[in-house]
């Protein structure tokens, strides 16, 4: 230790065991009359816990919560943790907050509150973005109904608890949300800052569609791109590559194979062949990708802290749906609301299923869709099994009765159960102001679309009988062979579960699958008002 150094450290010992009256008198002037947005002693650092920080220091005394304790190493260990969750430093002023300890190491009483007051600040909002998420989605989408936790305790009672009892870290610990998909997007973000910070990868020439044995200079730049970003897939494909001299321009099988699996990844029609959309998702930057996890992150702190261990998640984006069960993870290909017939974002619960239902035609689609055809063919009803009811009471109306040239003609439409309903033959029901819940279909080759933001706002899935099974194992009197008994009845029956299960609708661009980090272009345009306020 140099003399330098240990003359500063003894300076220190001095000013914190000496000067601990006035330290004190100085917490307690500033946690009793800063409004929130002390411009004097903050600078631009706007504190938005002016309730909080009275609190938190009333219950110690206006004893020093941080300054010369373990908590503050650990504090700053937290918050570098929340970087690697998706924040900014900014986020808890942390630039700052290192150049006020660097003051408060000169030992002046002022200097010390400052900077345990900042520490307190900073905690807070590290609590409250860990719990609750930094943005508010309530504010950008109304129909978010997705409740947040409810904190029991008093927060500055329970920060003071930690902090002198087992530390802040530990306090952080029981705010980890233990969801393996949370914990690997964290992992997928390291990667990609990292890629961003090695220079990301190069732009692709775009002018002309790559197909399949074709030669072309952009081919090297195209294996050199799929190199840097690499999934284990498209690397074991690249790792093969063995191109003889001269033919590196050649768009080979091996890297037809990468293209493919990156294409895959990217929810693209996986041809190998290289198009506009195809160049879209490569040329889109590294920091992009970063920007797309972060919101991910994001959007799982608004969903993923309360959930039990049985749940289904539809992510609207990425047209799939997961059912997470006993440890396990089922998923299937999902058709959802198209841009113009939003899927909405919200959380149910699961109530019953409806097998060989009848569909009862929204309004909003029977004056859009269904009207103009039943103009132009007189045998659109029967054709499709319809039945025609009063709107006002729903009694049954003969269609010849009724005045389809009408822009309302005061009826609504019924399709019977069959091979042509649109509902196909199984609906999961949570009943809701929107009219959306999961169901089979009678358009099966929606499934083998790349897109599949196709649907009028409900989500049909590809596999639902395998997923009726899931819902209903363990419940008595159930069985495969009772549920293809009432299939073949052609009644529609209902089946009330034993338990409801909750289910999220949601929405990501970016989330991790089987290892890989997979990204969609974002089709109802959410992601950039969610980055703006998230980078605010």
């Amino acid at each position: 230790m140099t003399i330098r150094a240990g003359l500063l450290t003894a300076l220190l010992f001095l000013s914190t065991s000496l000067a601990a009256g006035p330290v004190e008198d100085e917490i307690e002037r500033l946690s009793t009359t800063f409004s929130g947005g002390d411009d004097v002693l903050f600078a631009d650092a706007k504190l938005d816990t002016a309730v909080l920080i009275p609190q938190f220091y009333a219950n110690r005394d206006y004893v020093l919560g941080w300054y010369g304790s373990a908590n503050v190493d650990q504090l700053f260990a937290e918050l570098n943790r929340g970087l690697e969750q998706g924040f900014r430093p900014t986020d808890f002023n942390l630039p700052l907050l290192y150049e006020l300890q660097d003051a408060a190491r000169l030992g002046d009483p002022k200097d010390i509150a400052i900077f345990d007051v900042a520490a307190t600040d900073a905690a807070i909002k590290l609590i409250h973005h860990t719990v609750f998420g930094k943005v508010d989605p309530s504010r950008l989408d109304g129909d978010w109904n997705f409740s947040k936790p409810v904190i029991r305790q008093e927060p500055s009672a329970v920060l003071n608890n930690f902090i002198d009892g087992e530390g802040f870290s530990a306090l952080m610990a029981r705010l980890d949300i233990d969801v393996a998909q949370y914990t690997q997007l964290i992992k997928a973000l390291g990667r990609y800052r990292d890629l961003v910070n090695s220079g990301g990868w190069p732009v692709v020439p775009d002018q002309t569609v790559l197909k399949p044995g074709m030669s072309d200079p952009a081919v090297p730049v195209l294996r050199e791109r799929l190199m840097r970003e690499g999934s284990a897939q498209e690397m074991a494909a690249l790792s093969a590559q063995n191109a003889p001299e001269g033919s590196e321009n050649t768009y080979d099988d091996t890297l037809v194979e990468a293209v493919m699996a990156f294409q895959l990844r990217h929810g693209l029609e996986a041809d190998g062949v290289l198009g506009p959309k195809s160049f879209a998702a490569l040329n889109r930057s590294a920091e992009d990708r970063v920007d797309q996890i972060r919101l991910s992150l994001e959007r799982a702190r608004w969903l993923m802290r309360d959930l039990d261990d049985e749940f289904v998640l539809v992510n609207i984006a990425g047209a799939r749906t997961y059912f997470a069960k006993a440890g396990t993870l089922w998923s299937t290909r999902s058709v959802t609301g198209s841009a113009y017939r939003k899927t909405p974002v919200f959380r149910d619960n699961i109530q019953y299923i409806e097998f060989n239902p009848t569909w009862t035609v929204p309004a909003s689609i029977f004056r859009r869709d269904k009207l103009s055809r039943i103009r132009k063919d007189p045998g659109y009803l029967t054709r499709n099994n319809y039945t025609v009811v009063r709107s006002s009471d729903r009694t049954p109306v003969n269609a010849a009765s009724v005045n389809w040239a009408s822009d309302n003609p005061g009826v609504t439409l019924v399709q019977q159960p069959g091979p042509t309903n649109a509902l196909g033959l199984v609906k999961f029901m949570f009943p809701n102001e929107h009219a959306v819940y999961l169901h089979d279909t009678n358009e099966r080759g929606l499934f083998d679309r790349s897109e599949r933001n196709l649907s009028s706002g409900c989500v049909r899935l590809e596999y639902p009988f395998e997923f009726a099974s899931l819902l209903m194992e363990g419940q008595a009197d159930w069985s495969t062979e009772r549920m293809n008994a009432i299939l073949d009845s052609g009644k529609t029956t209902r089946i009330d579960l034993d338990k409801p299960v909750p289910v999220l609708l949601t929405y990501w661009t970016a989330w991790v699958e089987e290892g890989s980090v997979h990204f969609r272009e974002d089709p109802y345009d959410r992601d950039t008002a969610i980055l703006e306020a998230l980078n605010r």
